[in-house]
């Protein structure tokens, strides 16, 4: 007889279309109940869905349960952790899972041990280097649902599934009928023969052995006497069920014989995985991608830096940090499938943590330029990178002049804006109080082409000059590199790569979404529109060409208008293209959105069909082919279309070329034919609707059950909001080698950071007045500084962070995007410093400086 193993769960959305506050309100007396259930039936377990944060929540409330708590987990009768948040698993950084996960372990241990499961029961897919993050976190092993194929991934719902390298590999617990499976249990008949058993008879087509059900769903509390009803129900069913754990029946499955599967989990099969979500709510999606590059690129190593020189700053700075942004990664946060309501919370939430880093950044730089003592004609400029830097910097500098000149390095002011002078302007002075006129001024934006060391800085000297900038050049409707040759001509922007005319190179297009804060999908029967541009100025500057292209084209503002076919309002729009003296040809496309219910694409033309796309992902480059549609609704619960994410950088690649596109501001691509899109804008009304083109039948979310209703969503239109996607452009031969193609990506997320200490405007930082300096010594030099230096050593740094354990000491993981193994140059790199290889959470591990393809390394310097 087959024996189910039965675990009971709660599934604990932070926030859907009700707020964090009412799931909080929710959990006063569902975790006080299940608290107490399990202090009365010492045999009974619970599994408090895998995040952390939850119970944070609740502990806020209940500080004297703290005690209760501890001896369930130690008792091994509540199960919490491992994650802070149940995150996204596409649209987020492998860094940024990586601190769900190190967080909430960090965390976890205040309450004893943690659940050492990949848990994610309700993730949108999966990408297809989560092994490589699960055992960088020190898990063996992951339960999820959506996403997965059987009989064509796998046809077990129990397996192995590998990275890209086939060298990190976890034991997965597939939920094939989801974490709702027992949901309900009750011991009756009813129960039995029209819940329970059909779904172990569904399980039981794809697997001989043991199967396993959780029990519970959304927010629902423990089930109380869990034991006795699952007796009651043995007396009932055709099935021998047991109260299990989801370790007991781990420890089934690795005694078995598993397949192994390596790829990506995006299949709605057995259930939708939502495959345009990564268009919905973009303006929230898109501070979520910045606010990931800022802690990732600059402040984790920037606070390394100054704790290193002797600025003390706490770590739990960074950390609340985090928390903010990882609360707004939930998997329901970022896909943007909420209410308006918690789309608000998100917004402030991220404002919050982008606040904490502009001020840690403030500080560190405020209070590292006093102790310098630097003068006003003197900028900071800092590299947090361990490796050598050479190249443009972007800064700041606020002048009394319309122009400066560095001594050191060349300097192009590629912005100008004046400040005009003050009257009646208080000046307190030693003598008393007095009002003076005070002057005008420039805030200059200046391009610095520099060298720095590595994770330091350098001190730039400047001098103020009367001469104007240099007045710009006019040419006709064309930018010309070595091997470019941008042109405008009849409406179009063609290209000219190496004498091959590529025509209508890009453009944008437009369509209706007659989709919800799920899914884009189109209105019957309508077509992409090309917004083409009607007027081109071209302009010389010191370093680099400049085309400004401005476009404006009447729309449908409404879906009545759109059905009608209505043109009634003004949609315009701006492409700047920049061409560099070293041909690197990047963009911006600008707008203010004044349609409702449309996406908006860039659309990138080839001479030749593209044969397949690569895209970027944690840690390496997945490449992907067009899957045929036909017939999908004989297999699917969606329409598979060939939307898909992408990390950074996606190139389209023929038969004779590679062109690769990186951004920071999108992660949706898709291509046919000769054609790439990206992604700029999906706006749609709606949570969810039912009967949709590319998802036919019940909405998604919770809006066609019986008693719910719709939910209007006018913030997920972005209306009046102005939009502005940043890309860069390169073309290569398809050959070109993964490594290229990183360094690319590497060098082009390096931050500008740069400080002046000046007079003219204290407020160029929000709280640059207010930091004190203190009277200590730091271990630095005035000119030029370095802590750590690795020259130009051709090893790709993933992250570099402040040890969570250890206040002396620092993390630094490599990774390998390529793939081949790499052995790092361990001893040059750190020379008569300490090294112990740890994995993310900073647990030892044997010493080994080999990376594997597509994998990462960490180590605890000191």
């Amino acid at each position: 007889m087959t024996n189910v193993h039965i675990v009971n769960h709660t599934h604990w959305d932070r926030e859907w279309y009700f707020t964090s506050m009412d799931a909080l309100v929710l959990s006063d007396q569902l975790f006080s109940d299940a608290i107490n259930e399990l202090k009365k039936n010492p045999e009974a377990s619970f599994v408090l869905d895998g995040q952390l944060s939850i119970l944070d929540d609740y502990l806020l409330l209940y500080p004297e349960r703290m005690d209760d708590i501890k001896s369930l987990v130690t008792n091994k009768q509540l199960f919490i952790g491992p994650w802070y948040t149940q995150s996204d698993a596409f649209f987020t950084t492998g860094e940024a899972v990586l601190r769900n996960a190190m967080i909430g372990i960090f965390e976890s241990k205040k309450y004893g041990e943690y659940m050492p499961i990949g848990y994610l029961p309700d993730t949108f897919g999966f990408n297809a280097q989560i092994p490589v993050i699960l055992k960088e976190a020190g898990f063996e092993s992951a339960i999820m649902w959506r996403g997965l194929h059987l009989n064509k991934h796998v046809h077990s719902p129990y397996f192995k599934w590998s990275s890209l390298n086939n060298q990190s590999t976890v034991t997965v617990l597939n939920l094939p009928q989801g974490y709702g499976t027992g949901m309900l249990l009750e011991p009756t008949m009813e129960f039995v023969e029209g819940r329970l058993d059909p779904a172990i008879d569904f399980i039981k087509q794809y697997t001989d052995g043991d199967v396993l059900i959780p029990s519970g769903n959304d927010q629902l509390a423990i089930i109380h006497d869990f034991s006795e009803k699952i007796e009651a129900i043995n007396q009932l069913g055709k099935y021998d069920y047991q109260v299990s754990t989801y370790q007991d029946f781990l420890e089934y499955a690795n005694q078995q014989e598993l397949e192994v599967y390596s790829g990506e989990f995006r299949e709605p099969v057995l259930a939708r995985v939502h495959k345009t979500i990564g268009s919905v709510r973009m303006d929230l999606k898109k501070m979520i991608f910045h606010l990931e590059d800022k802690l990732i690129q600059r402040i984790e190593p920037l606070m390394v830096l100054a704790e290193k020189i002797g600025i003390h700053l706490s770590n739990r700075l960074l950390m609340l940090a985090w928390k903010k942004l990882l609360e707004s990664q939930a998997h329901d946060s970022l896909a943007g499938c909420v209410s308006d309501s918690v789309a608000e919370d998100i917004h402030h939430r991220l404002k919050e943590a982008d606040e904490i880093c502009d001020s840690i950044e403030n500080t560190i730089l405020k209070q590292l330029a006093d102790y310098l003592a630097l003068g006003q004609s003197e900028i900071l400029v800092v590299n947090t990178s361990p490796n050598k830097f050479k190249g443009f910097k972007t800064v700041t500098v606020l002048s009394s002049k319309p122009n400066i000149r560095f001594f050191e390095a060349e300097a192009v002011v590629i912005h100008q804006e004046f400040v005009a002078s003050r009257e009646n302007i208080l000046e307190e002075t030693p003598a008393g109080n007095r009002y003076i006129t005070e002057p005008g001024y420039y805030i200059l934006t200046v391009e610095l082409t520099c060298e720095l060391p590595g994770l330091g800085y350098k001190v730039f000297v400047f001098e103020e000059s009367e001469n104007d900038r240099k007045q710009f050049q006019c040419i006709e409707n064309k930018l010309s590199g070595n091997d470019f040759t941008i042109e405008f001509s009849a409406g179009m922007v063609n290209l000219n790569y190496k004498g091959v005319r590529f025509k209508d190179f890009l453009s944008l297009v437009e369509e209706g979404n007659a989709g919800d804060t799920y899914d884009f999908s189109p209105f019957k029967d309508e077509t992409e529109k090309i917004l083409r541009f009607e007027h081109c100025e071209c302009k010389v500057e010191e370093n680099q060409q400049k085309m400004i292209l401005q476009g404006k084209m009447k729309l449908p503002k409404t879906i009545a208008d759109r059905k009608a076919n209505q043109h009634n309002t003004s949609f315009a729009y701006q492409l700047i293209l920049v061409l560099k003296e070293n041909d690197q040809l990047s963009g911006s496309i600008i707008f203010k959105n004044s349609i409702m219910n449309h996406r908006v694409r860039l659309q990138i033309k080839n001479v030749q069909d593209f044969l397949k796309a690569e895209a970027g992902l944690p840690f390496g480059m997945i490449s992907r082919e067009n899957h045929s549609l036909d017939n999908w609704e004989e297999d699917y619960s969606e329409m598979p279309v060939n939307v898909n994410p992408f990390e950074k950088i996606v190139s389209g690649i023929s038969k004779d070329y590679r062109l690769s596109l990186f951004t920071p501001d999108s992660k949706e691509y898709e291509y046919q034919a000769d054609k790439l899109w990206i992604t700029l804008l999906a706006t749609t009304d709606s949570l969810g609707k039912p009967d949709l083109l590319y998802r036919p039948g019940r909405a998604s979310g919770d809006t066609t059950k019986k008693g719910h209703i719709m939910m209007d969503t006018p913030l997920a239109q972005q209306l009046d909001q102005e939009v502005c996607f940043t890309f860069t452009l390169r073309m290569d031969d398809p050959s070109v080698q993964e490594k290229v193609l990183h360094q690319w990506k590497s060098q082009l997320l390096k931050p500008s950071i740069s400080y002046q200490k000046q007079t003219l405007n204290y407020f160029v930082h929000r709280i640059d007045n207010k930091i004190q300096s203190f009277d200590v010594e730091l271990s630095i030099q005035r000119k030029e500084h370095s802590v750590l230096d690795f020259g130009s050593a051709e090893v790709f740094v993933s992250s570099l962070h402040r040890s969570y354990y250890d206040s002396s000491a620092f993390i630094i993981r490599f990774e390998n995007p390529t793939s081949a193994e790499v052995c790092l140059p361990i001893s040059d790199l750190f020379m008569g410093k300490n090294v112990t290889r740890v994995n993310a959470v900073e647990e030892l591990l044997p010493y080994s400086e080999n990376i594997d393809s597509y994998g990462i390394a960490s180590f605890l310097i000191k």
